[in-house]
């Protein structure tokens, strides 16, 4: 039986307490955004995870612990294309990495998927009983009770950086005082160090250290709280998700007032959604045809509303014009007895739009006007 839900209704913790005590068997899909993340269980126990964040591949993390290089890895990755065989295989048989290595990383990978939902405030859930795949990437035995806590662990410590860096966008600077009188520092505290030192912020330092933004954080905030580094300024992050939401609706008005022909009030919503996002080619378009069309009712505005049109061409000519839509519906009601007025009241448009093309229809000779 499948089960949904959100997680601001019920925590990650509760959902694999659920699967464990249930002796649940199937496929947990948790989902924030474009991140969608698999949790396989068999009999209550959980075993393996997948990911399709970029950040949580087998690549990121042998590159994060130093096992290979960038430059290692896309050679990897590129005899993996060729070859369509499995990454870890593929630096088994170069020898750039151990078995024993291999197999410690791909746990900790399995466990950080997972880990990372624990900081999810929001996002979708499914449990699917369906029959697990048959080529699970890894399968390893995990604690879930030991996952849990560590869960409820990472969840608070986050809660504890952000008081302290409560923006991705943080930037930090140097304590050259105790700095100088560090000893203890590792190979990875200077590597944060010097990416601090080049004003990287905490999501750019992530992306250096090839890692999630909860671990690039928690060891900044551990040079923090050595006073190797400060806070030097903490910039506004912009809601991207209030951003796309306010996108939305002014497209949605735009779009509804553009099809009651309320041509002024509808540019008026797309240069509004302009404002939010300058690229966005929905608005650009629909801003270029509205002012086209308002130019266009500059020159409809002396056409008489009482005055008869006909046809000044036969409909075999007609027929092999290429007409769109609008024009051919607006021409077959054209029949020497309609004014203007009457024929707009019966076509399926606004009326600016029908007076448009009868002015286009009379600049192509296609019509005469009787009055």
């Amino acid at each position: 039986m499948g089960v949904s839900g959100n997680l601001d209704t019920m925590q990650l913790g509760d959902l694999l307490q659920w699967c464990g005590s249930n002796l649940k068997t199937g496929t947990l899909r948790v989902k924030r955004g474009p991140i969608e993340k698999q949790l396989f269980f068999k009999d209550g126990r959980l075993f393996s995870s997948t990911s399709s964040s970029p950040r949580e591949t087998l690549g990121q993390f042998l590159i994060r612990s130093g096992c290979i290089t960038e430059e290692e890895l896309f050679k990897a990755l590129i005899e993996q294309d060729r070859s369509s065989r499995p990454l870890g295989q593929i630096l088994l048989s170069s020898e750039v990495i151990t078995e024993d290595v291999l197999e410690e990383l791909l746990r900790l990978k399995t466990e950080e998927a997972i880990y990372d939902c624990f900081l999810w405030k929001d996002g979708e859930f499914s449990f699917d009983s369906a029959p697990l795949p048959e080529a699970i990437p890894v399968s390893l035995p995990l604690d879930l009770t030991g996952v849990i806590l560590e869960g409820a662990r990472r969840f608070d410590e986050w809660e504890r950086i952000h008081q302290v860096f409560p923006s991705r966008l943080t930037i930090f600077e140097l304590n050259h005082t105790a700095m100088e009188e560090a000893s203890d520092l590792n190979e990875e505290d200077r590597r944060v160090l010097e990416l601090v030192a080049r004003g990287k912020n905490l999501a750019e330092i992530s992306l250096e250290l090839h890692s999630v933004e909860f671990y690039a954080a928690s060891r900044l905030l551990e040079l923090h709280g050595r006073d190797l580094i400060v806070v030097k300024e903490t910039p506004e992050e912009i809601d991207y998700e209030q951003q796309v939401t306010e996108l939305r609706d002014k497209l949605d008005t735009g779009v509804s007032l553009y099809n009651n022909g309320d041509y002024e009030n509808a540019l008026s919503a797309f240069e509004s959604a302009l404002e939010v996002d300058t690229q966005n080619k929905y608005a650009r378009l629909f801003t270029i045809k509205i002012r086209r069309i308002l130019d266009d009712l500059e020159k409809v505005s002396d056409i008489p509303r009482d005055a008869v049109p006909h046809l000044k061409v036969t409909l075999v000519e007609l027929a092999q014009l290429d007409l769109d839509p609008q024009e051919g519906f607006v021409l077959s009601r054209v029949n020497g007895e309609w004014d203007i007025a009457s024929i707009t009241m019966i076509c399926p448009m606004a009326e600016q739009e029908v007076l448009i093309i009868f002015k286009r229809l009379l600049d192509q000779g296609l019509i005469e006007l009787e009055e």
